[in-house]
């Protein structure tokens, strides 16, 4: 490590020390502007804590909505799908039918076509 004599330790007098005391006090905060800050420091934080609640409880309710519009949604679906699969029962048993009939009329399956 250099070391050069600019950097030696400098003796400071005792009114150099009173001076800058001096002005550590001047600019120093004092312990009720300390207590005013924090305590408009955790005004702020409860006000966006309690805005943080308000959007959140926004967000969940319009997640609410939306996962009772999909569950309204998938129950007409499921409703559809048994009606298709039933129909699809039927049509079968309507060809079925079709076929007995054309096989008791002696008709080919190509002149009903």
């Amino acid at each position: 490590m250099l070391y050069f004599g600019h950097m030696a330790a400098k003796e400071t007098t005792l009114s150099e020390l009173g001076e800058m005391l001096g002005h550590v006090v001047e600019h120093m905060a004092t312990k009720d502007e300390v207590r005013a800050i924090v305590r408009d420091e955790i005004s702020a934080a409860k006000l966006a804590t309690k805005a943080d609640l308000v959007a959140l409880s926004e967000q969940v309710a319009g997640i609410e909505r939306d996962l009772k519009t999909i569950r309204r949604d998938l129950n007409d679906l499921i409703e559809k799908v048994e009606n298709i699969s039933g129909y699809r029962k039927e049509i079968d048993h309507a060809f079925e039918r079709i076929a007995a009939i054309e096989r008791h009329l002696g008709l080919s399956k190509r002149a009903a076509a």
